[in-house]
């Protein structure tokens, strides 16, 4: 295959079709737009990435290595689907593995780590969660801004390894997150929880920071937790 039709070419900034392909299904996943238990058919991801099979199959097997699609062998791909055990899975290592990358921090972070903390957290409260149009659907504006901040709280921890499984279990978190924007959002004040993390980060209170950040998921995950204990 030559340089034009491989899903290895490169493309500006040192990206592939295949990381384009990636992208795009994945975001079509996060964003309900393929729910869980869909089929994933090639025909229809080649017209959503306007690409060759071949990029589409190796975003596929990417999606599939990180949870987020399965392949069986009679239907081919779909979306995977949510569980409880799943859930329960990623929220004790969000805070296990977050709280830890807090605690270090704090620990470890400056002026510099206070100004972007103290930044991400303005501009993420200046935006509603939920779109105009659909309160319970959320914003593509907060949701940039909310991954930012939670990032932005543990930037300083000083482990890439640590910062790239915090991004990965962030990511397998967002599908179920999704979810708790129209089940939560009249009993919960997360803009509250939010301001209340920073608050003690900004304190460098170690152990109320964790406190906080992990009753922050496990508020997230006991909503959704209800939600599919009842659809079940």
């Amino acid at each position: 295959m030559n340089a034009a039709g491989t899903s290895r070419s490169a493309k500006p900034g040192g990206r592939t079709l295949a990381n384009d392909a990636y992208e795009r299904v994945r975001a079509a996943i996060l964003t309900g737009r393929f729910r869980p238990g869909d089929r994933l058919r090639f025909a229809d991801l080649q017209a959503l990435c306007g690409m060759s099979v071949t990029p589409v199959r190796e975003a596929l097997a990417r999606l599939t290595a990180e949870g987020f699609a399965v392949l069986d062998d009679h239907r081919g791909y779909s979306v995977a689907s949510l569980s409880l055990s799943e859930l329960r899975d990623i929220t004790a290592n969000r805070k296990r593995c977050e709280g830890e990358a807090l605690r270090l921090s704090i620990a470890r972070g400056d002026a510099e780590w206070e100004a972007r903390i103290v930044a991400s957290h303005h501009l993420l409260s200046r935006l509603p969660q939920g779109r105009e149009d659909m309160p319970s659907v959320i914003s593509a504006g907060w949701d940039a801004r909310h991954a930012a901040y939670h990032q932005a709280l543990i930037s300083a921890c000083g482990s890439p390894i640590l910062l790239d499984i915090c991004a990965r279990l962030f990511a397998h978190a967002d599908r179920y997150r999704r979810i708790s924007v129209s089940l939560a959002g009249a009993q919960r004040d997360a803009a509250a929880e939010h301001r209340l993390i920073l608050e003690r980060a900004l304190a460098r209170d170690a152990d109320a920071a964790v406190e906080a950040l992990q009753a922050h998921y496990q508020n997230t995950a006991d909503a959704i937790e209800a939600f599919l204990e009842t659809a079940g």
